[in-house]
């Protein structure tokens, strides 16, 4: 009756228990390795496991509702389900889900093929079947790059990418959609390849019915939290088991150890088996071990590997050929231990000597372990040791065998593999901190204008409230192209196409001239500027490349604004030498000692842990260091926290001049309006925007303006139209691109001016466009007045011949 009770208790106690748990309904579609359905009919799969300890730690039961990726949605959207997974941040679906504030993981989309496949690159789709996922992330985003690329191809959609990697087995389609995370672990299963075509990195979330379950929601956010930084988590092991097969499964041992190992380890047995035939013959005679000895020593000094016998009292009684020649010492260099200690480790080793006292205490087999050997010219080298008893003398003496292995190149390789590891690793996180920096970069002003924009279309707007708006609209798109000029620049710089231009320079004016555009912006921050120019006005002109040290100033007054908010700001210099050392000094923030020279680098900024938001990319001081250096100076900076920085460069006063042609073009700010009329221009553009606004730039010169989409067209006209005077001619058009068209319209018509116009603005468009045949070249967003000096350098009154004004572009 006792034990009836005591197993009823129980019962209701487990009852009490489960029925407890409360039953959380999770979304399960097929996306190998996160969540799957396998061949048993469980769901398995990273995520899962890490859902398991959630569900062991807070006493919640998890039920998981499989279907489809379209079926998850409808089912959150209709409360069938409570969580769902892997789910991409768009504005719809926020409407009836609420987001973990912590990814899962960062994904992107990939377009894989079968291995026959010529696809490997976006154009390659032209006219080709592409499987993709109902209601995918992936799908509208290559949906959307087909569609800027103007490709014309076919989709076919599926349920899973299981079903999409089927179709391209298959060959039902000839390539398919899937995000990097199942490609990588599904690929070569189906057998399929990645195309190289890879797009849109974007984050996955776990998500819960909209106002429903901040609780889990929180859960969640915590739990991300705690797993994603231990690599020890089960969320970070699952994660590389499924992905892989296998935990810590990276070998850094070479090929031959095992090889190596095992023939060591068949010589010491053999030692070993030798030693103990040795101990039993001496005890039978003298004369016996004698011949064993001399045995032993024949085969000691003909082994491939060092090996050294020493006694008790530390006299080394024989060391062989290979221990000599590896370490260049012989007998006589080390008589005794002690000497060999002395020469080999210099007191890098104070433990050897207890190291042998040990194994006459044990009598048995040690494992000293690996150490740092100099040889006697110099060089170190890595040996792994290991030391056995080999007998006694008559006298009593014991006997050591030491045997070492040469692990150097092992050794090599192992730090060569750390230092490779530290080294993706951190270019991976500068890779994220690049993405991440330019994504909040780009966004910025686009935010600004997109969204005044918009606020125009507002019929209730004032005069005063439009020029507002177009004023933050101009201010973001000035910011936007700043962006992009950072950018090119950089990328100028490490390509080494960075050109010099040596001129005259008076840095008087300069400093006066940046101070005077500067001041107003300073002092609305209740601040003071003050500038120093020791020199007088005509000792103050060095030769160097003006536009490149109006830069480095410009950028640095900037920063020292952005990062102060009182104080003062000055600006000046000192000759030193032959050498003029400028200076910026502010009473900003500061930057810490530490990351005083991580400021220089690409995409970093001081304040990463963001006392106050900040914006910028990251890269006007690369950009200015680069420019100092490239002038022969050098750039530093000296800084404390809260009390301010003064950033220091030097350039010599004296450049080489570089014989550079300048076309006399530039207009006075009231000569803007041209006075040409009449022009017969030809837009080559297949932008509509674009186009539309040339034809507005451009209707006050013109007496009739014409438009044609792709190069093939620009041809046709001009060939059927002699008297166009002056052709726009896009780079980047369908059917035939404007490098094309120009070589091919300069076959029969030389006079023409054509204006190359790119949206690139990358290091070598313009060598290429006046290669190809063109006049001029302007990039875009256009700029009125850049316009209005090449329509006055062509067609005003001092219009040159053609190939003059190549010469001055």
């Amino acid at each position: 009756m006792k034990r009836f009770l005591i197993v009823l208790i129980y019962v209701l106690l487990a009852t009490h228990y489960v029925d407890g748990q409360e039953v959380v309904r999770i979304g399960a579609f097929n996306h190998y390795p996160a969540i799957f359905k396998d061949v048993d009919g469980e769901i398995k799969g990273f995520y899962v496991d890490a859902l398991r300890e959630i569900e062991l730690k807070e006493n919640l039961k998890f039920i998981y509702v499989f279907g489809s990726w379209n079926e998850g949605l409808e089912r959150i959207k209709n409360e069938e389900i409570d969580i769902m997974v892997s789910v991409a941040y768009t504005e719809e679906r926020a409407t009836y889900m609420d987001y973990c504030s912590s990814p899962l993981l960062t994904v992107w989309g990939e377009v894989y093929v079968d291995d026959s496949s010529d696809i490997d690159g976006i154009q390659d789709l032209q006219d080709k079947r592409i499987a993709v996922m109902k209601e995918d992330i992936n799908a509208w985003c290559i949906k959307d790059l087909i569609r800027k690329f103007s490709i014309d191809c076919t989709f076919v959609e599926e349920d899973d990418f299981d079903q999409v990697f089927n179709l391209v087995a298959s060959s039902k389609v000839d390539a398919g959609v899937v995000n990097n995370t199942f490609g990588a672990g599904k690929s070569r299963e189906y057998g399929l390849r990645s195309s190289g075509i890879v797009f849109h990195p974007f984050d996955i979330f776990f998500t819960v019915k909209k106002n429903t379950h901040p609780d889990l929601l929180e859960l969640l956010n915590n739990s991300l939290q705690d797993w994603k930084y231990k690599s020890t988590s089960v969320f970070n092991t699952s994660r590389q088991k499924w992905s892989h097969g296998k935990v810590d499964s990276i070998q850094v041992s070479p090929s031959w150890l095992k090889e190596t190992t095992v023939l060591v380890i068949i010589v010491l047995i053999l030692l070993i088996l030798f030693i103990v035939l040795l101990r039993f013959k001496i005890s039978v005679a003298t004369r016996k071990v004698k011949k064993s000895e001399e045995k032993l020593s024949r085969a000691l000094i003909a082994a491939p590997f060092p090996i050294m016998i020493h006694a008790e009292d530390g006299e080394v009684i024989s060391i062989n050929e290979t221990w000599t020649e590896l370490t260049g010492y012989s007998l006589e260099d080390i008589p005794t231990f002690s000497d060999w200690k002395e020469r080999a480790f210099r007191q890098e080793r104070p433990n050897g000597k207890r190291h042998i006292d040990e194994l006459y205490l044990f009598n048995s087999k040690m494992e000293e372990g690996e150490y740092k050997v100099f040889t006697s010219w110099g060089e170190k080298v890595v040996w792994d040791f290991i030391s056995a008893p080999l007998g006694s003398f008559e006298d009593g003496r014991k006997l050591i065998i030491s045997i070492a292995k040469d692990v150097t190149e092992r050794k090599l390789n192992e730090v060569e593999l750390i230092q490779a590891k530290e080294k993706a690793e951190k270019s991976d996180a500068l890779k994220s901190a690049f993405l991440a920096n330019m994504s909040h970069e780009i966004r910025t002003p686009m935010n600004g204008i997109l969204g005044f924009a918009d606020l125009l279309k507002e019929p209730q707007l004032n005069s005063e409230e439009q020029q507002k708006y177009i004023q933050i609209i101009e201010k973001s798109g000035v910011r936007m192209l700043n962006i992009i000029n950072d950018i090119i620049d950089i990328s100028k710089i490490e390509s080494g196409l960075m050109e010099m231009n040596i001129k005259e320079s008076n840095i008087n004016k300069q400093i006066e001239y940046i101070y005077t555009f500067f001041k107003p912006e300073v002092e609305a921050k209740n601040m003071r500027f003050t500038f120093n120019t020791p020199l007088p006005l005509e000792e103050a002109i060095i030769k160097t490349d003006r536009e490149k040290l109006f830069a480095v100033l410009t950028n640095l007054v900037k920063n020292a604004i952005k990062y102060s908010e009182k104080g003062f700001i000055d600006i000046g210099y000192v000759k030193t030498g032959k050498h003029m050392e400028f200076y910026v000094k502010d009473t900003g923030i500061g930057i810490e000692k530490d990351r005083q020279q991580a400021i220089f680098k690409r995409f970093v900024q001081a304040d990463i842990s963001d006392k106050e938001a900040r914006q910028g990319a990251g890269l006007g001081l690369a950009i200015s260091k680069a420019y100092v250096e490239m002038l022969g100076g050098k750039f530093w900076v000296e800084s404390e926290i809260d009390k301010g920085s003064t950033f220091y460069f030097t350039v010599p006063c004296e450049l080489e001049l570089k014989e550079t042609t300048i076309a006399s073009t530039e207009l006075a700010d009231g000569e803007l309006d041209s006075q040409i009329r009449n022009l017969n221009i030809l837009v080559a553009e297949d932008n509509e925007e674009s186009a539309l606004l040339l034809s507005i730039l451009l209707k006050r010169n013109c007496d009739k303006i014409s438009y044609v989409k792709n190069g093939y067209e620009a041809v046709e006209f001009c060939h059927n139209n002699p008297d166009v005077d002056m052709v726009f001619m896009d780079v980047k058009m369908p059917q035939m691109d404007g490098y094309e068209a120009t070589q091919k319209l300069r076959q029969f018509n030389k006079d023409i001016v054509i204006i190359s116009q790119t949206a690139f603005g990358l290091a070598g468009d313009k060598e290429k466009a006046i290669e190809a045949g063109c006049n001029g070249y302007i990039s875009k967003p256009i700029n009125k007045r850049e316009l209005m000096i090449l329509i006055e350098r062509y067609f005003g009154h001092k219009k040159e011949l053609h190939s003059e004004l190549v010469e001055n572009d």
